[in-house]
């Protein structure tokens, strides 16, 4: 069967952002929680290295400048989320309303989950629209903004499949796929574990988030508690 939002947010501490246990992958998790700290201006590659313990020279060996390392986590948030989205949607029951629901469960999951590169990811479209200046800065641009809309589509699709068969009351797929995942990214802002909080609390979180959205749809989202992995 597969796993539930308390199996899910198990597999990785809240606010700790996946990686794979890689070199490449320590300097960015490193990066993305010195980002998301600091923010983009104040944060160094020294404060990078410090964080994993390590010289510079690591990050420069993966990163020519701080700009292309902070374009490489925002990739990577991106990536995660869209492939734990996407294994959701294919594992979910054929049913549009099913499918929307499990979508936005394993958004929101993803973004308690692997928080600082979330922020950062929701942050660095807008970023890098003023701070590309170079050809290869402006190519990676446009490869973050095709990962962003790449994702969006798979909730219009879901969207678009659930309003045909009358299961939605959205008319315009793409502005609510917009609005929905507005709603569903919120918790990057204000979401902090709190002393004493549960996998079972961060689960109710998640139902909620994902009831509130569907609700705009017209969807109903079932509760997962309870609910075996």
């Amino acid at each position: 069967m597969d796993a539930s939002p308390e199996t899910a947010l198990r597999d990785r501490a809240p606010d700790a952002p996946a990686a794979d246990g890689g070199p490449r992958d320590e300097v960015l998790v490193a990066a993305a929680e010195t980002f998301t700290a600091k923010g983009f201006a104040a944060a160094s590659i020294d404060d990078v290295a410090r964080a994993m313990g390590a010289t510079k020279g690591r990050v420069y060996h993966y990163h020519r400048s701080k700009l292309d390392l902070f374009a490489a986590v925002v990739r990577r948030g991106l990536e995660i989320i869209h492939a734990d989205v996407t294994r959701a949607a294919a594992a979910a029951a054929p049913d549009p309303a099913a499918r929307m629901a499990a979508m936005t469960r394993a958004h929101v999951v993803s973004i308690l989950r692997d928080r600082p590169f979330h922020r950062c990811a929701l942050q660095g479209v807008e970023m890098h629209l003023t701070a590309a200046t170079t050809p290869e800065q402006r190519a990676a641009l446009a490869d973050l903004i095709a990962l962003r809309d790449r994702h969006q589509r798979l909730f219009e699709d879901a969207i678009a499949e659930g309003a045909r068969g009358g299961g939605f009351g959205a008319t315009d797929p793409r502005l609510a796929a917009r609005t929905l995942l507005a709603a569903l990214n919120g918790p990057v802002h204000w979401y902090r574990p709190r002393a004493g909080e549960t996998e079972a609390d961060r689960a109710r979180l998640v139902d909620e988030i994902a009831a509130f959205a569907l609700r705009g749809l017209g969807a109903q989202a079932e509760p997962t508690k309870g609910r075996k992995a």
